[in-house]
């Protein structure tokens, strides 16, 4: 087993077609996967899933905490995250 070229060959017939930059794998796609069909079907579906939703989208908190830590109350956003504001000071005390 080699590599030539990125790709990884595991006989002779696939060390010639790596060297003329078709994917062993997948030698039907042609030099550089121009022939591929799927990747024109990935590439519409990945164009498709990339716009934007009619608005903004609340998906909820990251983590539900169960157990013990269920009962603890959330910080308010307004506490949780403080704006930047330049000439504040910092104190760190060990």
């Amino acid at each position: 087993m080699e590599v030539v070229n990125g790709y990884v060959c595991k006989n002779c017939t696939d060390v010639d077609y790596a060297k003329k930059n078709i994917d062993p794998a997948k030698p039907k796609d042609g030099p550089n996967g121009v022939y591929a069909t799927d990747k024109a079907k990935a590439a519409e579906k990945s164009r498709d899933a990339a716009k934007p939703a009619d608005g903004p989208v609340d998906r909820g908190p990251a983590v539900t905490l169960s157990g013990a830590l269920a009962n603890v109350t959330q910080v308010p956003r307004a506490e949780a995250q403080q704006p930047y504001k330049p000439g504040s000071g910092f104190t760190f005390t060990a």
